[in-house]
């Protein structure tokens, strides 16, 4: 049998990292798959247990921080208190455990971080921040003229584009062309949070939750950039169905409504197609034709006097009953060996959660020798044999 070899980590480090980022000890414990109690001894300065190297490395994995971080002297890692956010969440429970939140937003700010390093290193002139000026008195029609304006998000582009994930990719380059950092966050249900915003006056950041839906993720990137043009940094999960009691987050997915399927447009599309009666059927058709989801719709057709809101409500109702079916049939078929094997895209995935700017980083860094295939296959979260085809996808942009 092998002899127990203990890791002999910085335990003053560690808790300054707990402390900075917002981490609990039970957090740590789920994470390590080990008793609270035992995880707080390995914090504990005055005990002599210390974790085991594997546990050690389970540690640093939940931390988001290099293994060989935990060894270091706490004034040598970069880790920095978290920036202030306005909570506009509306949670289910009344105590969450926010330390997966709170790695998330450490992590947006680190990657970053990352980005504007490596840009200078590479001499790449980053974007430009140069935000329009809007009117606090400025309506819903108002605020979403001027970022299809500013923005250059064209109908025309819309409708020619062929999936969900096509307009996502192509909202989320139009808005990082114009200086906002827009990146996903992993590891948080997206009941906890769907959407971050990080303002400041020369680089904001949105954050997007990785866990979500293609249309979600779309609706969540301009539902963070009004907050952003409004010069707020928030948290927010209640998207699409909302009558929020809190006035941004009803304006704000007001906006987002409007940006993603204009009132003039809709009049448009249900006069030509002759359509004065909806069915869900109807509902996802118009949905598809503008690359959004089904509850985006029926909110526009609330918004627009079309439906009434006890027929929004049950629509609403049945879309999330469908949804909650179906993840249901797929959780039973999965069990039973039935559900298809649906193959991972790893190369896929990862540009679908990367910043446009880090992408493109990282394929200047890779041509010209400054990133290893190694380094780049840890800096995405994929394996090296991956790294190709990431590649490939993001020299055709």
């Amino acid at each position: 049998m092998a002899a127990r070899i203990d890791a002999n980590i910085n335990k003053e480090t560690i808790n300054f990292i707990c402390a900075q980022i917002g981490v609990t000890t039970a957090f740590l414990a789920k994470k390590t798959g080990l008793a609270e109690d035992k995880v707080g001894l390995w914090l504990d300065a005055s005990n002599d247990a210390y974790p085991t190297l594997n546990q050690a490395k389970t540690l640093a994995k939940a931390l988001k921080v290099p293994f060989a971080g935990l060894y270091m002297q706490k004034d040598n890692l970069p880790i920095k208190q978290l920036p202030s956010l306005r909570n506009l969440r509306t949670l289910q429970y009344a105590s969450v455990d926010e330390s997966s939140l709170n790695l998330a937003i450490a992590e947006l700010i680190r990657c970053h971080e990352f980005l504007i390093s490596a840009e200078s290193e590479l001499d790449i002139t980053a974007r430009l921040l140069a935000l329009p000026t809007i009117p606090d008195t400025a309506s819903v029609a108002e605020y979403a003229g001027l970022i299809r304006t500013y923005f250059k998000l064209e109908l025309n582009d819309q409708f020619k584009l062929q999936s969900a994930r096509q307009f996502y990719l192509y909202i989320r380059q139009q808005v990082e062309n114009k200086g906002i950092f827009v990146h996903c966050f992993t590891g948080v249900d997206v009941e906890v949070a769907r959407g971050i915003s990080i303002f400041n006056e020369t680089a904001p950041i949105v954050g997007i939750n990785d866990n979500d839906r293609y249309p979600a993720k779309t609706f969540s990137i301009i539902h963070e950039l009004v907050h952003i043009l409004k010069k707020q940094s928030t948290l927010c999960n209640e998207m699409f169905t909302s009558f929020s009691s809190q006035n941004e987050e009803v304006f704000c997915n007001a906006v987002a409504g409007e940006v993603l399927v204009p009132t003039a447009s809709l009049r448009v599309v249900l006069t030509a197609q002759k359509i004065t009666s909806f069915s869900l059927d109807t509902i996802e058709a118009i949905a598809k034709k503008y690359s959004v989801s089904k509850e985006v719709i029926i909110r526009r057709l609330y918004d627009t006097d079309r439906i009434s809101k006890d027929e929004y409500e049950t629509y609403a109702n049945e879309i999330r009953q469908n949804f909650e079916k179906e993840r249901q049939a797929q959780k039973v078929a999965r069990k039973e060996g039935r559900a298809p094997k649906i193959a991972k895209v790893p190369s896929r995935e990862a540009v679908d959660k990367t910043s446009p700017a880090i992408c493109k980083v990282l394929l200047i860094g890779y041509g010209d020798g400054y990133f290893s295939k190694q380094e780049v296959s840890g800096l995405l979260g994929i394996k090296e044999k991956h790294i190709p085809k990431f590649l490939t996808e993001v020299a055709k942009w």
